[in-house]
C-alpha cells in the first residue's frame, strides 16, 4: 500500500473528536498529517487541542495550517480587537485557557494564560501545504492553480464535498450532530468521527 497524507478538517476545540480521528489515522499507512486550521473556539477544549497537536508538528509528523480563528486569537492577544474573536466563539477558548471564571479584565487574564509555546506556534503556522499534485489551505480562496485542492473553513454539513478537482472537509465538528473528517490523499478515502470521537 502506498503511504498517504491525511488532511483533517476544523477541530474547533473538540478534544474527543481529535483523539478519535488520530486513532483512525494511526490505523492507516500515513506518512504525514495536515491539519487545516481552526483548532480553537466553539468547543470547550481549545487549550487541550493545541496541546495535543503541537507535539505532532514539533516532531515532523504533522503540519498545522493557520485558520481564521487562530488569526483572530493572535489579533486579540496583540490588542487589535477582542470583540471579533468573541463573536466567532472565542469565549470558549478563553475559558479553556483561563480554566475557570473570567474576571473583569478578560484580555489581561487571557494573555497571562496562553503559554508562549502556543503563541509562537500560532504566529508561525503556514497558510498552505503543497506537494507536486495537491495544495491544501484553510480556505479555498487561498488556492488558485490546477493541483488537487483540499480546504475546510465552511461547514458543508455531515458529509465532505469531494470532486475530481478538490475537497472541502469542514463537517461541523463543534456542533451537536457535527463530525470531524480526515481525507486521505491520494486515495480520497474519508474517515469520520462524531464529537465524542466515535467512528461514524
Amino acid at each position: 500500500m502506498t503511504s498517504q497524507v491525511a488532511f483533517v478538517g476544523d477541530v474547533h476545540g473538540c478534544l474527543p473528536a481529535l483523539r478519535g480521528i488520530l486513532r483512525a489515522i494511526d490505523e492507516r499507512d500515513v506518512s504525514h498529517t495536515v491539519f487545516l486550521g481552526d483548532y480553537i473556539n466553539k468547543g470547550s477544549d481549545s487549550y487541550e487541542v493545541l496541546a495535543e497537536v503541537l507535539p505532532l508538528a514539533a516532531c515532523g509528523a504533522a503540519t498545522l495550517l493557520t485558520g481564521n480563528h487562530e488569526q483572530a486569537m493572535v489579533s486579540a492577544l496583540d490588542g487589535r480587537g477582542l470583540a471579533p474573536f468573541l463573536k466567532m466563539g472565542g469565549a470558549a477558548a478563553i475559558r479553556s485557557y483561563i480554566g475557570g471564571n473570567v474576571g473583569p479584565d478578560v484580555l489581561t487574564e487571557f494573555r497571562a494564560s496562553v503559554p508562549l509555546s502556543h503563541l509562537e506556534a500560532l504566529r508561525s503556522m503556514p497558510e498552505t501545504f503543497e506537494t507536486e499534485d495537491v495544495i491544501a489551505a484553510h480556505s479555498s480562496g487561498a488556492m488558485n492553480d490546477s493541483r488537487y485542492r483540499v480546504s475546510a473553513h465552511v461547514d458543508v454539513g455531515p458529509e465532505p464535498v469531494i470532486s475530481s478537482h478538490g475537497a472541502q472537509i469542514d463537517t461541523g465538528c463543534s456542533s451537536a450532530s457535527g463530525r470531524l473528517t480526515a481525507l486521505f490523499w491520494p486515495s480520497l478515502l474519508v474517515v469520520q468521527v462524531d464529537n465524542t470521537g466515535a467512528r461514524v
